[in-house]
C-alpha cells in the first residue's frame, strides 16, 4: 500500500512540474516560439554552410593508381602512377604512363601528340597548371597555387593523332551521304577521364613546382631503378634454375643406379622426364640471361637520355599550359 501512494505521488509531482512548464511556456509563449524558429534557422544555415563551403571530396570515385585508362580512337591508354599534394604551396603532381595499344614497343608513343584538359572543384581562383612531357611515355600534370581545401581535379586525355580510319573520300554524292552515318559510328571516342579527390592523394611538404628538367632526370632516375630491379629479380632467378638442374641431375643419377640393377621402364621414364625438364629449366635460364641483357641496354640508354637532359639537350617537347 505504501509503495502505491509513492508511486502516486512521483506521478503527482511530474504532472505538477508539466503543468507549471505548460504554463510558463504559454506566458511566454511569442519569445519561445521566436527562439525555436531562430533554433531552426541556425541549423539551416549551419547545414548550407557545411555543405557548400566545408571542403569534401567529389560524389564520383577516385581513379585508382595504375589503372589504364583509354582515350582517344586509337587504343592508347593513360595510367595514373603517382599523385602528390603539398598543402602549404598548393604544388599537385600527377604522374602518367602512356601506353599504345597497337604497339609493343612503348617508347614508340609519340607524347607530343597526347594533350590534358582539367577542371578543379574548389580549387581557387589562382590555381594554374601545365603538362610536362618527362620521357617518351610518360609525363607529369602539375597544378600550382591549388587551395588546400581542393575537392578534386577532374582531367581528360586527349590523343591528337589523326585516325586515317575516321577519314573519308567520298567518290560521290551518294557515297558521301552513306559514309557520313558511317562516320558517326566510328568516330567514338573513349574518355580518358581522371578524377583526382583530395582525400586519396598523397601528402608532401617538401613538393615544390619542379621544373621539366628536374623531372625528366627524376623519371630517368626511375626508370634505371626499375630495371636494375628487373636485373636483380632475373639474375636471383637463374641461381634458382640452377638449383633446379642440381636436383633433377641428382635425380638422374639415383635413378641410373637403380636401373643398373633391374630393367625397370617406369626408372627409364623417370630418367627421361628428369632430363626433358633440364632442357625446360636452361631454355628459361636463357630467357632470363636475355630479360638481363635487355635490361643493361635499357639502362644504358636511360643513363645517356639522363646526361643528354643534365646537358641542356633534351629531345622531349616543352611543357603546354592547360
Amino acid at each position: 500500500m505504501t509503495a502505491i501512494i509513492t508511486i502516486a505521488d512521483k506521478f503527482r509531482n511530474i504532472f505538477q512540474r508539466f503543468s507549471r512548464f505548460g504554463t510558463w511556456f504559454l506566458e511566454h509563449q511569442r519569445r519561445n516560439l521566436i527562439a525555436i524558429f531562430s533554433l531552426f534557422i541556425l541549423i539551416a544555415f549551419s547545414t548550407t554552410v557545411m555543405v557548400n563551403i566545408t571542403p569534401r571530396p567529389s560524389n564520383l570515385p577516385s581513379t585508382e593508381l595504375n589503372t589504364p585508362v583509354s582515350f582517344g580512337t586509337l587504343n592508347k591508354t593513360a595510367s595514373l602512377t603517382k599523385s602528390v599534394f603539398n598543402k602549404n604551396n598548393g604544388v599537385l603532381e600527377l604522374h602518367y604512363t602512356i601506353s599504345d595499344g597497337a604497339v609493343s614497343d612503348q617508347d614508340l608513343v609519340d607524347i607530343s601528340k597526347i594533350k590534358f584538359t582539367a577542371m578543379t572543384d574548389h580549387g581557387g581562383n589562382q590555381v594554374t597548371g601545365r603538362v610536362v612531357p618527362t620521357s617518351n611515355n610518360t609525363l607529369v600534370v602539375q597544378f600550382k597555387n591549388l587551395s588546400h581545401n581542393f575537392n578534386a581535379v577532374t582531367l581528360t586525355a586527349h590523343d591528337k593523332s589523326i585516325n586515317t580510319t575516321t577519314v573519308e573520300a567520298p567518290s560521290s554524292v551518294v557515297a558521301d551521304s552513306s559514309s557520313a552515318k558511317k562516320t558517326n559510328a566510328k568516330s567514338n571516342t573513349a574518355s580518358g577521364k581522371f578524377i583526382i579527390n583530395r582525400d586519396k592523394v598523397s601528402k608532401s611538404n617538401s613538393l615544390t613546382f619542379a621544373s621539366q628538367k628536374e623531372l625528366e632526370v627524376s623519371e630517368s632516375d626511375a626508370k634505371i631503378s626499375a630495371q636494375q630491379k628487373l636485373v636483380s629479380k632475373n639474375t636471383h632467378a637463374i641461381v634458382e634454375y640452377q638449383k633446379a638442374i642440381d636436383q633433377q641431375q641428382a635425380s638422374i643419377k639415383k635413378y641410373q643406379k637403380i636401373l643398373a640393377q633391374s630393367d625397370d621402364s617406369d626408372t627409364q621414364a623417370s630418367i627421361d622426364n628428369a632430363r626433358y625438364a633440364i632442357t625446360q629449366i636452361r631454355t628459361q635460364i636463357s630467357d632470363a640471361q636475355k630479360n638481363i641483357q635487355r635490361a643493361k641496354t635499357n639502362i644504358t640508354q636511360y643513363q645517356r637520355t639522363k646526361k643528354q637532359v643534365e646537358d641542356g639537350k633534351s629531345l622531349l617537347p616543352k611543357t603546354t599550359d592547360l
